[in-house]
């Protein structure tokens, strides 16, 4: 079969691939320029599975239920139906994704399948990225990633270790990808100008959204867009009526976007974005993951940055060519004055961390790809990717005393770290059918340990330096053995190289081995239409998974103070499962995750399992009036796989409520009103990984118009 090569030709070659087996033997020529629609869709004309989603980030656009890894993809329209409070609310409906730290908006990290800890640096186990931008923040007893969920259109969720081809070595939990928005999804063919205005209120905290987005497109194919949205909350309150310390909050945030295309084909273009979070709270808890007391209050001003330029060209009638390249600069910076002492006698006070200081995260980022595409003989196709990636990261702890200045801090040194990468991936197809993605990753890290500040207060100048080189190779496959049954697996192994925490830990610069891992993926697809009755649907996909570890690092708190253990063998292992059912009216999705973490070692668990959990949604549309409602029932157990009792868990079983009605008439036309009930019982609870009780009855209203 062969593929034109067109301006766009990344999406449509891979969906002309992907979405064939599964939507009734459709021709995939015919199929590509309408992948987004090829799912029955709600009345607000969006696929209502996640399976049907196209994936963007695990190579050639394809269908999620067709990539051999566990993805889920949240769009526009899902990430508006959760109405979520901060960036953690938006992995609620995603299986083997658990938000921990609290519930304040500088508390917040992720863990993918057990890996990620709340006091441990996750960097390159678990990578974001923001419009292809790693993002990364650690400092003691604050959370490691901030903005806002209402700056992005699509988030995707890669989970386990088979994307550290395309990401980076060591990526065992897995890759969070965030696309901000875009010009184009605010403006129809021939607007001048275009935009949305949006308003939001939560009651638990009084919260409320104020956001203003404008889209243009002045002379033709230059896109500009400019975001302004303000965020503010009081102290949220738990089931049982009491406040949840330090959650208020207050944050603004913007964007400014612009693309031109150009060339004979318009296949060309040159593209630039700038985005701001900031937040400024005074006399809150210095500690954001579990409120201890011990450290005082502190002024807290949270700035992050991100800059992007880049150049994309698709080679129209070159297929071999199609090729994007991009550098940036991300800056996360936490300002921090006016700490209360500790005392511990009427003339014993100290400033543990320091009366003012500052801790920043500056990184130069640069990368470049390039798609080609080969016929093959007989019906094979290949798709291989090829690319480059590098970084400079530089973190600063200045620290500002009455009489003198510190730098670094005796938790998180000073230090710089450069990491360059090299890979390549080949996405080998036969008829449609079986899918062959072979891939290896080569990494090169050296991490200059600066300054730190030793037990007695004194800073010692280190300056000592390490360097390692991390293989990622890896083997995945997909098999359709017919029009309902798919099956696939992988195989991969990963080197994670030490970051500078723990290169440098308890006061001493540790030789480190690398940590290395064994990873392997099976899973199971099911696709059915008319089913049940004529035009109905049903998708399915579990996922089973195996990672073995060797020379796992650990950071935890041990009463006294945070220590790095290596741990000489460890595995993680687990079930994944999705599946959704809609009809013309009716429609369900169910997810489900079950994680184990054990310490082979000594046959004890590891600290950052989440406890089993499941979700079931189901809604109804009524089409007349374009009105979307339902229930969602999120249910977790116990969790008492744990090292003592004190950290054991109970199980627990919440209730929410949600409406839609977006009018395509009248005044009220290109209007969207959405009213939630979240945890609809108020119940009382507290999520494994969370450091505080979780939120209680919430009613949730938002509007939006578009012009």
């Amino acid at each position: 079969m062969g593929l034109k090569k067109t301006g766009n030709s990344r999406l449509m070659g891979g969906v002309a691939l992907w979405v064939l087996a599964f939507n009734c033997g459709a021709a995939a020529q015919d199929l590509a320029p309408d992948a987004a629609s090829a799912a029955p869709t709600t009345g607000q004309d969006q696929p209502v599975s996640v399976l049907q989603q196209i994936v963007v980030s695990a190579g050639v656009p394809k269908v999620a239920i067709d990539t051999p890894q566990a993805v889920t993809v949240l769009d526009q329209e899902r990430i508006d139906d959760l109405q979520p409070r901060s960036i953690g609310d938006v992995f609620e409906e995603i299986p083997g994704v658990t938000p921990i730290g609290s519930n304040s908006i500088l508390g917040e990290s992720i863990n993918i399948r057990g890996i990620g800890e709340a006091l441990s640096g996750d960097e390159t186990r678990i990578i974001m990225q923001v419009d292809g931008v790693n993002k990364f923040f650690e400092q003691y007893r604050m959370g490691s990633f901030f903005s806002d969920p209402e700056l992005y259109k699509q988030i995707e969720v890669l989970r386990g270790p088979a994307s550290s081809t395309l990401y980076g070595s060591g990526a065992m939990g897995g890759v969070i990808t965030f696309t901000t928005k875009d010009a184009s999804d605010f403006l129809d063919p021939g607007d001048l100008i275009g935009g949305r205005l949006k308003t939001s209120w939560d009651s638990n905290g009084n919260g409320w959204l104020g956001s203003a987005i404008i889209a243009a497109e002045p002379v033709k194919n230059l896109e500009l867009l400019g975001a302004l949205n303000y965020r503010q909350s009081q102290d949220i309150t738990d089931g049982q009526g009491n406040e949840v310390p330090d959650t208020d909050f207050n944050s603004i945030n913007g964007l400014i976007k612009a693309r031109y295309t150009f060339g004979e084909n318009d296949d060309q273009s040159v593209f630039a974005s700038y985005q701001n979070w900031s937040s400024d709270e005074d006399n809150q808890n210095y500690d954001q993951i579990s409120w201890e007391s011990t450290f005082g209050d502190v002024d807290r001003t949270v700035t992050d940055q991100t800059a992007i330029i880049g150049y994309q060209n698709a080679f129209t009638g070159n297929d071999l060519l199609d090729v994007k390249a991009q550098v940036s600069w991300s800056d996360t910076r936490v300002e921090q004055k006016n700490q209360d002492p500790i005392c511990y006698g009427p003339n014993t006070c100290v400033y543990s961390l320091g009366m003012s200081s500052e801790y920043s995260y500056e990184t130069w980022q640069g990368k470049a790809d390039n798609v080609a595409t080969f016929q093959l003989g007989g019906d094979w196709m290949a798709y291989v990717t090829t690319g480059i990636d590098g970084q400079y990261q530089e973190r600063l702890n200045p620290r500002h005393f009455a009489n003198y200045t510190q730098s670094g801090s005796n938790s998180h040194p000073e230090g710089e770290t450069v990491n360059v990468g090299g890979y390549a991936q080949a996405e080998l197809v036969w008829n449609d059918r079986i899918t062959l993605i072979p891939g290896m990753r080569i990494d090169y890290s050296n991490v200059s340990v600066g300054s730190y500040v030793n037990s007695k207060g004194t800073t010692v100048d280190l300056n000592e330096d390490k360097s390692a080189v991390g293989y990622s190779p890896k083997l995945a496959a997909m098999i359709k053995m017919s029009e309902w049954l798919g099956v696939f697996g992988s195989v991969a192994h990963t080197e994670r190289l030490p970051s500078l925490d723990e290169v440098f830990s308890n006061y001493v610069v540790n030789d480190l081995d690398k940590e290395l891992s064994n990873n392997f993926e099976a899973g199971v697809t099911l696709s059915f239409d008319d089913l049940i009755m004529g035009g109905d649907a049903f998708r399915l996909k579990g996922t089973a998974f195996r990672n073995n570890v060797t020379n796992y690092y650990a950071s935890y708190w041990n009463g006294s103070s945070v220590v790095t253990e290596v741990i000489p063998k460890a595995r993680y292992e687990g079930l994944e499962l999705e599946a959704s059912y809609w009809t013309e009216s009716v429609y369900g999705s169910l997810g489900a995750s079950l994680i184990r973490g054990n310490n082979v070692s000594t046959g004890g668990y590891m600290n950052a399992v989440p406890a089993d959990s499941a979700f079931l949604k189901i809604g109804y549309v009524y089409r007349p009036w374009n009105l979307d409602f339902g229930w969602k029932g999120d249910f977790y157990a116990a969790q008492d796989r744990v090292g003592s009792d004190e950290q054991e868990t109970a199980g627990y079983v919440l209730h929410n409520l949600y409406a839609a009605w977006k009018p395509e008439e009248g005044f009220m036309a290109d209007s969207e009103v959405r009213f939630n009930v979240d945890n609809v019982f108020d119940k009382s609870y507290r999520n494994h990984l969370s450091e505080d009780e979780g939120a209680g009855r919430s009613f949730k209203l938002s509007f939006a118009k578009k012009f």
